[in-house]
């Protein structure tokens, strides 16, 4: 059971599903298999048209020279025919190198014999051979047996040539995988990037240009991403547009509540009409914030996070005086909490956060800004001793006009958390949330000190 979980965490470590893998070892099997018949052919080949002519080549030539001794010593010199099998051992130098074979004189007067008292006359090849003196002699030999096909072949993979051929196909199985799956994964991160920033950037150029599948498919994104890109910028001019249309019937709406207010003081339904005018006011003003935060382009400058801190809190006193607000920084740092950043868009950002931290919370109880800086980035935590939100609707909380399922945002719109994101993400920086068990929410923001990004 143990062996089958660490196997499965090393096939989700290295990723044996992804496409990578199986192109990899697709295209490598097949080159193996390809090797492999090829090899199989060769030495089939070889083995059939050729084994038997060298086998018979090589036991004529030994036979010839084997004559020749004979002729030469035992009948000139007289030796006997015993010397002529040591001579032949010596001149092949191992004994498994002799060829098993019997050689006579046309009389059957045996001139060399070796390992052939046991091969059958139907196993045996018969050569005429001729000495030195033209004497004609009759050579045996057994007949040669076709050595194993997969043996041949195996031996020969074993060799240097077919072990270089072997991490060669795994390598050129390799880029291929790769050149196929690296435009994928490619195209894959700039999707995720797409949906995550909204940043309408170009595919490159040498992915449009391929003139295969993946450059229909990395044109297609591209169009992709520029009707997405046009639609998101009508609907925020829309926004803004709308925005501004709306405030002139506002204003003469809340002209003329006033002109009623003079001749009916105690009229309650000029108060609602007030009261619903100054709420429709905020969303407007809200909807501003939002699309200038989106579409206006704006230069990084040097911002000052605790200075910056204690402006949104003074603001919080006047606004909410029934809830306390505290600053906690390191006092020896405060030179070190400056960033590269866009003031104003910080500015929405903590006062949209900070502002439903007093508004939630109860009465009397502190509201916390804490500000911790690094060498490269400036954290700011905001603590409070509200009613809390659940778990579940944390990112939901970000999306705009999102309203959570319990007391949270009833008299919001849904605008100021999301502003709040798009401030900080203009700043290249994170924003997260939780919500301790005791109730409460804690939002924690980290802006790294030199911001790339212009809008």
């Amino acid at each position: 059971m143990v062996s089958n979980i660490k196997w499965s965490g090393i096939k989700e470590n290295l990723g044996f599903k992804r496409l990578f893998w199986r192109i990899f070892v697709a295209f490598w099997v097949a080159s193996l298999v390809v090797m492999a018949a090829t090899g199989y052919v060769l030495v089939n080949e070889y083995t059939a048209n050729n084994y038997n002519n060298r086998f018979l080549d090589d036991a004529t030539n030994q036979a010839e020279r084997i004559v020749w001794r004979y002729e030469h010593e035992a009948l000139t010199n007289g030796r006997s025919k015993s010397e002529i099998k040591e001579w032949v051992k010596r001149r092949n130098g191992r004994e498994n190198q002799l060829i098993p074979m019997l050689i006579s004189t046309p009389d059957n007067d045996v001139v060399y014999h070796y390992r052939m008292n046991k091969v059958p006359e139907e196993h045996r090849i018969t050569r005429e051979i001729y000495g030195p003196s033209n004497i004609r002699y009759i050579a045996q030999f057994r007949q040669p047996q076709t050595p194993r096909i997969y043996k041949q072949v195996l031996s020969r993979f074993q060799s240097v040539q077919f072990i270089f051929i072997f991490l060669a196909s795994a390598m050129v199985s390799a880029l291929l995988s790769w050149s196929i799956v690296k435009p994928i994964k490619y195209l894959g991160a700039f999707s995720r990037k797409y949906a995550n920033d909204q940043t309408a950037t170009p595919v490159p150029s040498q992915l449009l240009t391929r003139g295969d599948e993946l450059s229909d498919l990395a044109v297609d994104i591209n169009f992709m991403v520029s009707k997405t890109a046009d639609a998101i910028g009508a609907q925020q001019r829309l926004l803004h547009d709308v925005s501004h249309e709306l405030r002139a019937p506002l204003a003469r709406l809340q002209a003329s509540a006033a002109i009623i207010e003079q001749h009916q003081p105690e009229n309650k339904h000029v108060l609602q009409i007030h009261n619903d005018c100054h709420r429709m006011d905020q969303l407007i003003q809200q909807i501003l914030n939002f699309s200038t935060l989106e579409n206006t382009p704006q230069n990084t400058e040097p911002c000052d996070v605790i200075a910056l801190c204690e402006r949104v809190l003074d603001d919080m006193a006047i606004n909410y005086p029934g809830i306390p607000t505290t600053l906690t920084f390191d006092q020896t740092r405060r030179d070190n909490a400056t960033i590269n950043g866009f003031p104003e868009a910080l500015h929405q950002a903590l006062d949209n956060i900070v502002g439903n931290a007093c508004k939630y919370s109860n009465k009397g109880q502190p509201v916390t800004v804490e500000v911790a800086s690094s060498a490269n980035s400036v954290v700011i935590v905001v603590k409070d001793n509200g009613i809390g939100v659940d778990n579940a609707e944390i990112e939901k909380l970000m999306q705009p006009f999102y309203r959570a399922g319990n007391q949270m945002h009833t008299e919001g719109f849904g605008l100021g958390l999301t502003i709040a994101l798009k401030a900080v993400e203009k700043h290249d920086g994170t924003l997260t949330m939780q919500s301790p068990e005791n109730g409460g929410l804690r939002v924690e923001i980290t802006l790294p000190k030199d911001s790339t990004t212009q809008l």
